[in-house]
């Protein structure tokens, strides 16, 4: 079994951590479908109430870089050698990267609630990976940039959807024209994370930040990502009978019931319904 990617599951808490720190967790093949494969399985597994991605070693991720620029030589996900002909095409180059960058998907649209956890060196697809998260909390140390231009690219990933969302149009074409590294205070400043806390106390924190989540409503969870999700391109009216319809599948769920239940008997309610 390959290290690069580095899974822990404790009290609901899955963290995975991106693990070859010798590269500033930079992305490869390999480590995009270990990813994948993993948020495939999250997000199904009844175990997993919350997903915390994070980077081993002095960065978050810097992207993707020459690691991902040759193909594997046993590609799982076709089931062809590089060494094939046809295999190294446009159009399976194409079909290889789509499929990879499902990561992103699942980080945004999964029915449980997603953290990157980020603190040094954040560039690239790191970046676009942490933007499609639903939070973001920051070390004091975390330097972000898109780094895109620097390498002649034009992105990929999510980015161009998802940091406008956060960020603006305006700011978020700023970072991917101009490259500029944006610090931690910026990037609190301009709502590209959610929170920055001291390098002292960031692991600690962000990982009560997670238990937290974990510990909530998770059927909840489901239908206001489903809500926030559908907002971004249906009409008000749609998301008014969605959010209707939403309520009502949530009335009746065992943690509605739970909340009924703990207040009569005066003690905190146990969330269990996913």
């Amino acid at each position: 079994m390959s290290d690069t990617l580095l899974q822990e599951l404790h009290d609901g808490v899955l963290v995975l951590t991106l693990n070859r720190p010798a590269h500033l967790n930079a992305l490869t093949w390999e480590l995009m479908r270990l990813l994948q494969e993993a948020l495939e399985h999250a997000s199904a597994d009844p175990a997993v109430r919350t997903v915390v991605l994070a980077g081993a070693g002095r960065g978050f991720c810097s992207g993707d870089t020459r690691g991902r620029e040759q193909l594997d030589s046993d590609d799982s996900l076709t089931g062809r050698s590089s060494s094939e002909p046809g295999s190294g095409t446009y159009e399976m180059r194409v079909s290889q990267m789509m499929r990879l960058s499902a990561s992103s998907v699942l980080l945004h649209t999964m029915p449980k609630p997603t953290i990157a956890m980020v603190h040094g060196t954040i560039a690239g697809a790191g970046l676009c990976l942490a933007a499609a998260c639903d939070f973001r909390i920051a070390s004091d140390t975390a330097m972000f940039t898109t780094a895109f231009a620097n390498g002649a690219h034009s992105g990929d990933f999510g980015g161009s959807y998802l940091l406008p969302r956060l960020i603006g149009a305006a700011k978020a074409r700023e970072l991917y024209l101009l490259g500029d590294k944006v610090n931690a205070a910026e990037a609190l400043r301009i709502g590209l994370v959610n929170r920055v806390l001291p390098k002292i106390c960031f692991e600690s924190e962000s990982r009560y930040f997670a238990k937290r989540l974990a510990d909530g409503p998770t059927a909840a969870y489901r239908y206001m990502k489903r809500n926030l999700n559908a907002a971004e391109s249906m009409t008000l009216e749609q998301i008014i009978e969605l959010e209707v319809h939403n309520m009502v599948r949530c009335s009746r769920t065992e943690d509605a019931r739970q909340l009924v239940g703990a207040a009569r008997e005066e003690r905190e309610p146990v969330h269990h319904s996913l």
